[in-house]
């Protein structure tokens, strides 16, 4: 199930990538410097963290304690859906994470 998760935020992260407008360079045959190489910081999506039907923001750490075991689903929210949803906080999408109810 932490696979699941990484995948789920991977996939928040590739699309808020793909969602950037890229500048065409004018010279074709150019070679690009190093600094061109860089890897722009992606930023983590809203986190929450659904328990008996109550949403709960948390932290990128907490969701990396989660274990498995507690994790029903993960849904995941984007562009617009996220926005429309969560206002300003859902930009970077949304991941909800559903608990398993306790026993």
């Amino acid at each position: 199930m932490k696979s699941l998760l990484v995948a789920a935020f991977m996939i928040c992260s590739c699309a808020w990538v793909h969602a950037q407008q890229v500048e065409p360079q004018n010279e074709v045959n150019s070679v690009p410097s190093s600094d061109e190489f860089t890897v722009p910081e992606i930023p983590d999506p809203l986190f929450l963290v659904s328990e008996n039907g109550i949403k709960k923001e948390i932290s990128k750490e907490d969701v990396q304690k989660l274990q498995a075991s507690q994790i029903e689903s993960v849904e995941i929210l984007m562009d617009n859906e996220s926005i429309k949803e969560f206002g300003d906080k859902g930009r970077n999408g949304v991941m909800i994470i559903s608990l398993r109810k306790e026993d």
